[in-house]
């Protein structure tokens, strides 16, 4: 159901399209709403010509396509999430940089919090798993009772190989979360069952990254946080990487021609990143590392402002690097470093001025008010 869109299902037969469209007619006497048969359309799968002719006379609605596509098992899904990721796009074109697990993990653990999709559908499955171990007083449950159950144990119970394809994921759900029960009742969240809580529990905790607060810092510009995320996981596809992967192609430094193109040397020991970080010292006053720089960040000292605008820069550094190297690579021409120096602070003084709108409150920049460099 959207809006005022409706999209129903039912076998595919006569007597099935005739109690749906007495349904329609219950609907219209207790609501005065009517369906338009001239805005409905009747989709079909498996369906003889001859009976899809009779439900259209029936029904007064004509056939159509559907607008969608139905996606089926879980793996399709989540491939359609990665894709679109990394490329813009649900068709696959490009190998992920991160792996998915990776990226589904929380961002204290070093992802980018996205669900696990199977995971998760286990975690809603064990919703109704939860309600059979609850004996909640409902309609589904009470079937299931009379018609599966019949006195046995749930924690005991197995489906017979010819009980249907749900009931039978149900069972095996119910087989993977019985260990977080005790006695019926579950154990990982003191006021009951939750499809969140129970999630966490199958995912298990990973370690946390020491890097979540200066990846993710929120004085950062979001397009420099996810850069910044791919540089901590090193999965920035410099030319050693690709090399590695068994692309064919030299390995030397795309902006300083002098060393194999490495993360480390890109970013810290390239003659171009230097001079980068060299004129943001000059035009801000700081005295970023050219190695370490990870650590640098983690230990700053300063007020709040100080730090995150250091976090900032760093990020804005990191980025900017990078997207002089891709340019350096496809239009064989990058910017002079005091030029893309300029480019950072004014990134980040964008950004300071937008979050002093969103907290209401006036931020000393003063001290990030120096000239651009020319």
């Amino acid at each position: 159901m959207f809006a005022d869109d409706v999209l129903m299902f039912s076998r595919g037969d006569a007597s099935s399209m005739m109690l749906l469209l007495k349904s329609f007619a219950t609907f219209s006497k207790a609501t005065g709403l009517k369906v338009s048969a001239s805005k409905s359309n009747a989709y079909f799968s498996g369906v003889s010509d001859s009976l899809k002719q009779d439900i259209l006379s029936v029904s007064g609605f004509s056939e159509g396509e559907p607008p969608f596509r139905y996606l089926g098992v879980i793996n399709k899904v989540e491939a359609v999430c990665r894709n679109f990721l990394w490329d813009g796009s649900a068709e696959f074109r490009k190998s992920p940089l991160v792996a998915w697990d990776k990226v589904c993990r929380p961002k204290e653990e070093g992802g980018l919090g996205l669900r696990d999709q199977k995971t998760w559908n286990k975690a809603l499955v064990g919703r109704l798993v939860d309600w059979v171990f609850e004996e909640r007083d409902t309609i589904w449950v009470h079937w299931v009772n009379s018609n599966y159950l019949k006195g046995k144990s749930w924690l005991d119970y197995k489906p017979s190989t010819n009980s249907s394809w749900v009931w039978r994921r149900i069972c095996g759900v119910k087989n993977e979360i019985a260990a977080g029960y005790s006695n019926g009742n579950w154990q990982h969240r003191p006021e009951g069952y939750t499809p969140s809580s129970c999630y966490k529990w199958l995912r298990g905790a990973k370690p946390e990254v020491r890097w979540r607060k200066i990846v993710w810092s929120s004085w950062s510009i979001p397009k420099h946080n996810f850069v910044g995320w791919l540089w901590a996981h090193e999965a920035l596809h410099t030319n050693a990487r690709l090399i590695m992967f068994g692309v064919d192609i030299e390995d030397r430094c795309w902006l300083c021609g002098q060393a194999t193109e490495t993360q480390h040397h890109l970013f810290f020991a390239c003659v171009y990143s230097r001079k980068v970080i060299q004129a943001i010292n000059q035009c801000t006053g700081s005295c970023f590392p050219v190695t370490d720089v990870m650590d640098w960040c983690i230990q700053r000292n300063g007020t709040k402002l100080q730090r995150g605008v250091q976090i900032a820069l760093v990020m804005g550094a990191v980025y900017q690097v990078w997207m002089q190297r891709n340019r350096s690579r496809m239009e064989k021409a990058i910017l002079l470093p005091v030029k893309v120096a300029n480019l950072i602070m004014t990134d980040i003084k964008t950004r300071l001025k937008s979050k002093d709108r969103l907290h209401m409150k006036i931020m000393d920049i003063t001290w990030l008010e120096k000239k651009n460099l020319m």
